[in-house]
């Protein structure tokens, strides 16, 4: 794969329970970087964009790193696959990443054109807090304009292993919070997380957001 590390982004897609293995083998076959599944709970919230878009809670998140060059393709392959430009079969989105170790070493600069539902400009939102608050965090997003998210519960596939999430170990009773958010609505959402959760606290948890560069299967109405 040429040029692998100019131009890097995680390429994540929120699928049924079940799935989330056909698309690691899909990924490897169109040329991933290998890839992480993560099991979730999805949200289901009755407003004009339905976050999830299904009745079933279980979901599995995966996670891969893809050359821009390759991203046609994926989406492609998800809707081929798995129907994602049709309601309740899941999402899926992108964020550039701005450097990535062990893909090289190389330290990189990603800009990329931003698409998706009507132009619109998404961001990811993640939230890792002690398990059990992820209700808490989930609500006081909800408060603040947010439509939904997915709970992704920190535990390894050993059991002397420990998940990671853009390495940062994340312990058994963790939960991981991801929400995607408007742009505009991203500054608020995060402070009310944060005022609900006093997140600054040591201890408390952590919250960072990422760019989304496209996105598939988000839906008005």
């Amino acid at each position: 794969m040429e040029n692998i590390n100019e131009n890097l982004i995680l390429f994540c897609s929120i699928l049924n329970f079940g799935k989330g293995s056909k698309a690691l083998k899909l990924s490897k076959e169109l040329g991933a970087l290998g890839g992480t599944i993560f099991l979730g709970r999805g949200t289901v919230r009755e407003a004009w964009l339905n976050f999830l878009g299904t009745t079933d809670l279980r979901k599995e998140i995966f996670i891969t790193i893809i050359n821009k060059s390759l991203e046609d393709k994926f989406y492609e392959a998800m809707i081929n696959e798995f129907h994602l430009d049709k309601h309740h079969k899941g999402i899926a989105f992108s964020m550039p990443l701005k450097y990535c170790i062990n893909c090289g070493g190389s330290r990189y600069d990603s800009k990329v054109k931003k698409e998706g539902v009507n132009n619109m400009d998404y961001e990811s939102i993640f939230v890792i807090v002690n398990k059990g608050l992820s209700t808490d965090v989930l609500e006081a997003a909800e408060s603040a304009g947010s439509t939904g998210g997915t709970v992704i519960h920190g535990r390894g596939s050993g059991t002397q292993e420990k998940a990671k999430l853009f390495n940062i170990e994340i312990e058994p009773e963790k939960d991981i919070v991801l929400i995607l958010s408007k742009k505009e609505n991203t500054d608020n959402i995060v402070k009310v997380i944060d005022k609900k959760l006093d997140i600054e606290k040591p201890g408390a948890g952590i919250i960072f957001v990422m760019d989304v560069s496209r996105t598939l299967g988000l839906y008005k109405g």
